[in-house]
């Protein structure tokens, strides 16, 4: 039996890197961690096997909603880079003590603005504005403890501490 439950984002927060002056946003969609991969066959394979690239991510893309048309939204437009911080503070139940207790979570992110939909206007209604940012180094923390991260300019890609990229580096003589 699991010791702690996860249970719900009880709070979130956004800031522009290093700023203490959080966004007020709607929701954040996060990116895919989708590994790249290659088809092989041939002598010693039987059929065909789908092997991912270590460290070769595909495109990721941070979306931010918004409830309305905002100055905040259009400091994300540019293709200029940006870096983001997005703090969360899950909730877990724990099965030992008897009560909840939270985990908290940061996702840094650097990318390029993608572009802005503007949303719908209506009358008494949110225009669930969007922001799209092409992600090109992430890293992602839990109370503390770097858990992922990759720089795809760097040839840096980390999993619970685990470099996988650290060989290729030193073959390019990046390390």
């Amino acid at each position: 039996m699991a010791n702690k439950i996860p249970v719900k984002l009880a709070g979130m927060s956004l800031f522009m890197e290093g700023s203490n002056q959080d966004f007020a946003t709607g929701d954040i969609t996060l990116p895919a961690l989708t590994p790249m991969s290659d088809s092989i066959s041939g002598a010693g394979i039987l059929g065909e096997i789908d092997l991912p690239s270590p460290g070769h991510y595909g495109a990721m893309q941070l979306g931010i909603a918004w409830r309305t048309i905002n100055a905040d939204a259009f400091k994300l437009v540019s293709s200029k880079q940006k870096a983001l911080e997005i703090r969360g503070a899950f909730k877990e139940f724990d099965t030992i003590s008897n009560s909840f207790v939270t985990r908290a979570v940061k996702i840094v992110v650097r990318g390029v603005g993608k572009g802005i939909d503007l949303g719908t206007l209506a009358q008494n209604a949110v225009t669930n504005t969007t922001n799209t940012v092409e992600i090109t180094y992430i890293k992602i923390f839990i109370d503390g403890t770097a858990v992922f991260e990759l720089d795809k300019f760097s040839y840096i890609s980390k999993i619970n501490g685990e470099d996988d990229q650290e060989d290729v580096r030193k073959a390019l003589g990046l390390a």
